[in-house]
């Protein structure tokens, strides 16, 4: 069994338990990059690519896979490193906030497992750095954590939209709060948008480590009011550094004073992987980000529950 075979088929058998799966990879240099195996269907020898005039030059054209038609990207180029040989490249097909688009890159070296502490936030000098979430160790090596999500938002210049909100939704929000986690900045921007547009007080932390240390810090504050009266829900991203979502959960549903407590998961995973994994961790429900009327709905559902 070739590299390639063996890799696809770790794919294909991905667990479920909570660790984090990175794909390793190259593009043309020395560097070590991962992206999470549940945001990736197949690795492939990368076929005929059909070039779009006036394309951003991180799109590289459209190939044809298993009767559909999928956008190219340039995995270099979006890094701002030099474009690849084509020639000799493989392409990652991948899913996630349910699209489906190929990311070409050099080479891969295999998938390896983590738990999520393992995986750091990077370091201050890299903050500006919008594509790093995260630095591993690998051997020796240091790995970089591609936010793929990321790309996909500058290359289709998509934009959170956020439909007209009634005042009558305002006004069932009043008074309440939210917590919202996310590592990545403009997840939180988005998150901050759609609190802001409903008129919900809200509170936002960057992973699950800081979203436990301001709840028992909370709760420490006014011990005799019960944390459910004082947050409405806590809205968590999955994948991030020092502590993911399902963690989060985990550790909420453990602790008898924040048990109660309504989370609702947020990410770009597959529904079927998303759905399944959040149950398992306790959690209220997941949404595929950005369905931002889901959301809404959801906090809705969430207030007429509780009252």
């Amino acid at each position: 069994m070739d590299n390639l075979t063996k890799i696809n088929k770790q794919i294909t058998d991905k667990k479920d338990d909570n660790r984090l799966e990175l794909l390793l990879f190259r593009l043309q240099g020395p560097t070590l990059y991962g992206v999470n195996v549940f945001k990736t269907k197949e690795i492939l020898k990368t076929p005929a690519i059909t070039l779009v005039p006036k394309a951003d030059k991180r799109i590289l054209g459209l190939l044809t896979l298993r009767g559909k038609i999928l956008t190219a990207i340039d995995m270099a180029i979006s890094l701002d490193l030099e474009p690849q040989d084509l020639s000799e490249s493989l392409m990652l097909y991948t899913e996630f906030s349910r699209k489906e688009l190929c990311f070409i890159i050099n080479s891969v070296e295999r998938i390896v497992y983590y738990s999520w502490d393992q995986v750091q936030l990077p370091p201050s000098v890299l903050s500006k750095n919008p594509y790093i979430t995260g630095i591993a160790n690998f051997e020796g090596e240091i790995v970089q954590v591609i936010d793929i999500e990321k790309i996909l938002s500058d290359v289709s210049g998509n934009t959170l939209v956020i439909e007209d909100v009634s005042d009558d939704i305002q006004s069932i929000f009043k008074n309440r709060t939210v917590i919202g986690v996310d590592d990545s900045k403009v997840a939180r921007q988005h998150l901050k948008n759609i609190f802001e547009s409903i008129g919900v007080n809200h509170l936002l932390v960057k992973d699950g480590k800081e979203a436990i240390d301001l709840l028992n810090n909370m709760n420490e504050q006014k011990p005799n009011t019960p944390m459910e009266h004082q947050i409405m829900a806590v809205v968590s991203d999955i994948e991030m550094p020092e502590m993911d979502g399902y963690t989060l959960t985990k550790q909420i549903r453990e602790n008898p004073s924040l048990k109660n407590l309504s989370v609702i998961l947020n990410s770009s995973l597959s529904e079927t992987v998303g759905k399944h994994m959040a149950k398992k961790a306790g959690a209220d429900s997941f949404l595929t980000k950005w369905e931002t009327s889901d959301l809404i709905t959801k906090l809705k559902e969430t207030l007429n529950d509780r009252d």
